[in-house]
């Protein structure tokens, strides 16, 4: 996410299509069970789980099916702008990339603005977009679970933020990854990118230039890809929809023929938590398929403190206390994983809501304590520099990299403590397993801003070393060797740096003090053994995941 001058406008996205609510119980279909020797379990629907999924209207429509091409070949001259670092083949992965195609309808909240569902502004706009599959090469490898990620869009060029936080996990299990290019401001940049492989992508604005109440043109003093006259932002609601059926159709010639989807899931980080919000709240309930069931079964926002974005270009956001921004009364299983980081800078304070065990609207809000907005580790995974350079030259449009003012930035690993949020949420929707439970974070009278200038009367509770108390806990704050500091002071050119956080290292006196002198190293892993085995107890970590905790903690010289 962008610095506080431009959060405002980076939360004016995208939209959102819902019709009525009035609901009436179906039963779930029998899903065959899919169990392959070595592989998890994962596409047995439990008698428990069926109470979790949406009642819907009968008359409901289907949703559409998008028409696809692809896979778009990849040579020297053309490849899949997406994000590296990761060797699929060696986990017995591919990776393709598709053009997809539909018709999408812009919403608004009616003339006066205030109706309590979305109605129809523009029907039927065409767009084009594109999803890059990756996937078991071999499909009876697959577990029958497909993740649909909305890449992020802040930086002015796509970027999965979620697929290297959750990637071991997945190729560990047999999943597939699906992301999806959700906004016109990274369509543009795209096609500056590669004009040849991209130059189908479209989010056309369906209304004329004259005739859009906001924005501006290219050429206009202050224009901004984000709000520009020509594009939609609202085309999305639709099309995550649409993506979703897709990879759910396993005919001959759909992308993922031959393999034995069972479950779809969607996710989102950041910006794109906002509009998995957005779109949980208002569309996802009119998104289903011919036999009445949802799309999507469940959805994990990650970092999206809850908020919600405008359903489309030209329309306001919803504040916190609106009934619009909030979950409908009847929903699928729904996870916010927010990070220290996001509480009070992008205002996750304001969403906070209890969690709820109701079979028909599960939901838990994770705060992650001592967690950045950005974690430092997405740094190692870089699409092309030169094709970044080619997307443009907004101020946006930056190298993810750290540069705050601090020294260190925040290494504390949400991808050791996201993956068991996904895992819970599978158990959740697919065997009727309930998730834990954290308390947020704690907080005490103070004041604390957010990056649009917000004040609030509080601030964080800390322990004697510095560390926030509450929170989903992890033995990097319980076991410390380091204070974990949420936003990191900006630089000039990096204007993400906050986001990175910064961390302060203990020195040896501090590590004497709390681990001994003699045997400090073996005293600190046994601390260490001791947390990470009563967090896996209690369903917060995988075991490769604590493993990985353990093994570095081995490896950390201590003092």
């Amino acid at each position: 996410m962008p610095a506080s001058d431009r959060l405002s406008r980076e939360c004016a996205t995208e939209k959102s299509a819902h019709h009525t609510r009035k609901t009436e119980e179906i039963p779930m279909r029998d899903d065959k069970l899919r169990m392959q020797e070595g592989w998890p379990r994962r596409a047995l629907i439990s008698a428990s789980s069926i109470a979790l999924l949406l009642a819907v209207v009968p008359a409901m429509a289907q949703t559409a099916l998008p028409s696809v091409e692809g896979p778009i070949p990849v040579a020297d001259t053309s490849t899949i702008f997406t994000t590296g670092g990761t060797d699929l083949e060696a986990h017995g992965y591919e990776i393709e990339e598709y053009l997809v195609s539909g018709t999408a309808n812009v919403y608004d909240w009616g003339d006066d603005g205030a109706a309590a569902e979305p109605h129809v502004a523009s029907a039927d706009a065409p767009y084009t977009t594109r999803m890059i599959v990756r996937r078991p090469a071999d499909a009876a490898h697959f577990s029958g679970t497909v993740w649909v990620e909305l890449n992020n869009p802040s930086r002015g060029w796509d970027v999965e933020v979620q697929w290297p936080a959750i990637q071991d996990k997945v190729m560990r299990d047999g999943d597939i990854w699906v992301s999806m290019t959700a906004k016109p401001n990274v369509v543009a940049s795209l096609k500056r990118i590669d004009p040849t492989r991209y130059g189908k992508l479209a989010m056309s604005n369906p209304l004329l230039a004259s005739d859009q109440k906001c924005g501006m043109l290219p050429g206009e003093d202050g224009y901004d890809e984000n709000l520009s006259r020509l594009y939609e932002n609202g085309l999305v609601w639709d099309m995550i929809s649409q993506v979703g059926a897709l990879v759910r159709d396993t005919s001959k010639g759909a992308p993922l023929a031959g393999y034995d989807v069972q479950h779809v899931f969607g996710t989102g980080e950041s910006q794109t938590g906002f509009f998995l919000n957005t779109y949980a709240n208002n569309f996802a309930n009119a998104a289903v398929l011919a036999d009445g069931s949802p799309v999507y079964e469940g959805f994990l926002s990650a970092s999206g403190a809850g908020r919600a974005v405008p359903i489309s270009q030209c329309v306001a956001a919803m504040p916190a206390d609106d009934p619009r921004g909030q979950l409908p009364a009847e929903h699928v299983p729904f996870i916010r994983a927010d990070a220290q980081g996001d509480i009070f800078l992008l205002g996750s304070y304001d969403w906070r809501r209890e969690d709820s065990d109701d079979p028909k609207a599960g939901y838990r809000l994770y705060e992650i304590a001592g967690a950045p907005h950005g974690p430092a580790f997405i740094t190692n995974y870089q699409p092309d520099p030169e094709a970044i350079k080619r997307a443009g030259d907004l101020p946006t449009q930056v190298a993810y990299e750290y540069g705050g003012a601090e020294t260190t930035a925040n290494h504390l690993p949400r991808q050791y403590i996201e993956p068991a949020m996904y895992g819970n949420l599978e158990k959740w929707v697919i065997d009727g397993v309930l998730p834990p439970k954290a308390a947020p974070i704690g907080t005490v009278e103070g004041e604390s801003k957010s990056l649009s200038g917000d004040v609030y009367p509080v601030a964080f509770d800390r322990d004697e070393h510095g560390n926030v108390v509450g929170g989903v806990r992890s033995p990097y704050l319980d076991v410390p060797t380091a204070v974990y500091h949420e936003s990191a002071t900006p630089v000039e050119g990096l204007p993400y740096a906050w986001s990175f956080g910064y961390q302060v290292d203990f020195g040896t006196a501090k590590l004497h003090e709390l681990y001994g002198v003699v045997g400090a190293q073996q005293n600190y892993v046994a601390k260490v053994r001791a947390s990470v085995d009563q967090l896996l107890a209690d369903g917060w970590l995988l075991p490769e995941d604590a493993q990985r905790i353990v093994a570095e903690a081995e490896l950390r010289p201590v003092p």
